[in-house]
C-alpha cells in the first residue's frame, strides 16, 4: 500500500494535533471550511492537523504517524491544511521554523518554486508557469524545478517575449479566434469519458471554487470544462450562467498548455483587450487559470478566477493545487461512483447565450454577483458594421425577463396542480355518487325488512 510513497506524503507526529486540543463540537454549528451548516447528512469531523470541526466533503484522508500506534493510520485533514502543508513542502525555506497552523480562508499562501516559460504578451502582462506534478494523485509533492523563481510574481517579471502561438483574426471580430488544439478530437473524447457535462452541482467542486475565490481574493471563480463550442461550469462563485461560448473564453487559451496562465491586466493583453468579457458590462481586468490535466496528458478544463481590477502580482500555488484536486475528484467520480444523470432540458437553468446561424456572434454572458457590476447585461460583440461596436452593451435578459420566466414556470406548476385537483374532484364525485347509490340500496332493504 505504501510502495513508492515518499516521506513527505506522510504526516509526522508533530504535525498531528492532540485530541485534547480539538475544537469542541458544541462550538461549531457549521463547517469551518465551506461554512455549511451541519445536519444528519453533513456530519462533524475533526481535522487532525488543526483540530477544527469540518464536514466530510472538506476533508481528504492522509496517512499519519499516530502516537502509540505501530502502523500508519489514515486520518482526516481539511482542505485548508492540505493546501498549507503542500505550500510548506514546496517552499520549506519560507516556512522554516513555523509550527503547523491552520490556513485562514482568504489568507496568503506560501509561494512555490517554478520554471517560467516565454509566453508573455506583447506588454509582458501574461505569464505562464510550469510546476505541474507528473503524478495527479500526489497533492503535496515538491516541484522539481529550479530554485529561485516563484509562482508568486509581480509586474517586475515582465519581459519582451511574445505569445508563443499564432493569433488568428480572420473571422470578422476584434479579438483573435480561440487556438486550435492539435489533439482536439482525442481531448473531447477524454472529456466525454468522464460523463460529467451537464450534471448537477456537487459539494466538492463548490468547495474548490470557494477556496480559489478566497485564496486569490477574487469575486469570481469556477471549475470549468471546455467542450467543443462552449465552456461549461461544473461549479462557480459569482457567475449567474452555467456556460459561455468557447470563442470568448479566456480558458480556451489556457488549455493549449499544461501550465497555469495569468493575465495581470486584460487591457494590456492583445488577445483579450477587445474581448466582450473585458469591454462589456462584466469588465474583467484580471484572470488566472490553471488547467485540469488528465493522467493521459489531455487538458479538459480549468480552475480559474476573475477580478474587475487589474493586479500587480499573483500567487499561483493554491490555484494549481486546486486544479489537481479537481482532477483527482473527477477521476474518483469516474472510477468509484456512478455518474450523476445529466440534466434534461426542463431541469437545466435557462441559458442566456443567444443562438445564431454560423458564424455565431460570440456573446459574453458573464453576469456576476458583486453589487458594483450590472448583473442584468448581456455583452455582445459583432463584426464591424454588422452589429454593436466593440464593447457595446445591448439589452439582454433583464430582470423583467427573468421574472417572466419564473412566472411562466410558476404558472405551469399551478396548471399541473389544477389538473391534479380536477382529477381528484372527479374521483371524489364518483365516490360520492357510489356512496349515494349504496345509501339508497340500504334504505330499500330497510323498507323491505319493515314490511315483513
Amino acid at each position: 500500500m505504501l510502495k513508492g510513497r515518499q516521506n513527505n506524503d506522510i504526516l509526522t507526529v508533530d504535525q498531528i494535533v492532540n485530541e485534547d486540543d480539538w475544537v469542541p463540537n458544541s462550538e461549531r454549528f457549521r463547517c469551518h471550511v465551506c461554512t455549511r451548516n451541519f445536519n444528519t447528512i453533513r456530519r462533524r469531523h475533526h481535522c487532525r492537523m488543526c483540530g477544527e470541526v469540518v464536514c466530510g466533503n472538506c476533508t481528504l484522508k492522509k496517512l499519519a504517524q499516530i502516537p502509540q500506534r505501530p502502523t500508519l493510520q489514515e486520518v482526516r485533514v481539511c482542505m485548508s491544511c492540505i493546501l498549507n502543508h503542500a505550500n510548506k513542502q514546496a517552499n520549506p525555506m519560507h516556512h522554516q521554523g513555523a509550527a503547523p497552523a491552520q490556513i485562514q480562508r482568504g489568507g496568503q499562501r506560501g509561494s512555490i518554486q517554478s520554471t517560467r516559460t516565454d509566453t508573455h504578451s506583447h506588454t509582458g502582462e501574461t505569464i505562464r508557469y510550469s510546476n505541474r506534478e507528473s503524478n495527479m494523485d500526489r497533492l503535496d509533492s515538491p516541484p522539481e524545478n529550479s530554485v529561485g523563481e516563484r509562482a508568486h510574481f509581480t509586474r517586475s517579471d515582465q519581459g519582451d517575449n511574445v505569445v508563443d502561438y499564432p493569433l488568428d483574426y480572420s473571422w470578422g471580430y476584434a479579438w483573435p479566434k480561440p487556438p486550435v488544439l492539435p489533439d482536439e478530437v482525442d481531448r473531447l473524447a477524454v472529456l466525454r469519458s468522464f460523463d460529467v457535462l451537464d450534471t448537477p452541482t456537487e459539494d466538492v467542486f463548490d468547495i474548490i471554487c470557494d477556496l480559489a475565490s478566497n485564496a486569490l481574493k477574487c469575486p469570481i471563480s469556477a471549475v470549468s470544462l471546455i467542450d467543443e463550442d462552449r465552456q461549461w461550469f461544473k461549479a462557480s462563485v459569482g457567475l449567474a450562467q452555467t456556460e459561455i461560448p468557447r470563442n470568448v473564453s479566456f480558458c480556451a487559451h489556457t488549455i493549449i498548455s499544461k501550465e497555469p496562465m495569468v493575465v495581470l491586466d486584460t487591457l494590456q493583453d492583445k488577445r483579450f483587450m477587445k474581448n466582450p468579457l473585458v469591454t462589456g458590462g462584466a469588465g474583467i481586468r484580471f484572470y488566472a487559470g490553471s488547467p485540469i490535466c488528465t493522467p493521459s496528458g489531455h487538458v479538459i478544463g480549468t480552475v480559474f478566477v476573475f477580478d474587475n481590477q487589474p493586479r500587480t502580482s499573483c500567487d499561483l500555488a493554491t490555484l494549481e493545487k486546486l486544479s489537481n484536486v479537481a482532477m483527482k475528484n473527477l477521476e474518483d467520480r469516474k472510477n468509484g461512483t456512478a455518474p450523476l444523470p445529466p440534466l434534461n432540458k426542463q431541469q437545466q437553468p435557462p441559458s442566456t447565450s443567444t443562438p445564431a446561424p454560423p458564424p455565431p456572434p460570440p456573446g459574453a454572458i458573464v453576469s456576476v454577483a458583486p453589487s458594483d457590476l450590472n448583473t442584468q447585461d448581456l455583452v455582445v460583440q459583432g463584426p464591424a458594421g454588422n452589429g454593436p461596436g466593440d464593447g457595446q452593451v445591448v439589452g439582454g435578459p433583464k430582470m423583467e425577463t427573468m421574472l417572466m420566466d419564473l412566472l411562466c414556470r410558476t404558472t405551469e406548476t399551478q396548471q399541473q396542480l389544477a389538473a391534479q385537483q380536477g382529477v381528484m374532484f372527479q374521483q371524489l364525485g364518483q365516490h360520492t355518487q357510489k356512496i349515494d347509490e349504496l345509501a339508497d340500496a340500504v334504505k330499500r332493504m330497510e323498507a323491505k325488512l319493515d314490511g315483513i
